[in-house]
């Protein structure tokens, strides 16, 4: 019982909170940025992704961080 009062204690005390909520807001907070990057440049980046290969795409540096094109492909 102690231990779990202790455990408890660890997990739901103000810096834990705290280190966690820091945490979730860094996630959110980069993947907004990585959303209005995708946004704001798909029309440049994503027809390149679009025109390769499967195989292109999995080997080729110049392509296969593109992945995220995925999500805009209908718009271009």
């Amino acid at each position: 019982m102690r231990t779990l009062i202790m455990l408890g204690l660890l997990a739901f005390n103000p810096i834990s909170m705290g280190v966690w909520g820091g945490v979730a807001w860094r996630n959110d907070f980069n993947a907004s940025l990585a959303k209005a990057y995708a946004d704001r440049n798909f029309r440049e980046e994503c027809p390149r992704y679009k025109a390769a290969s499967t195989w292109e795409r999995w080997t080729d540096p110049r392509v296969n961080n593109l992945g995220w094109c995925e999500d805009y492909l209908e718009r271009i």
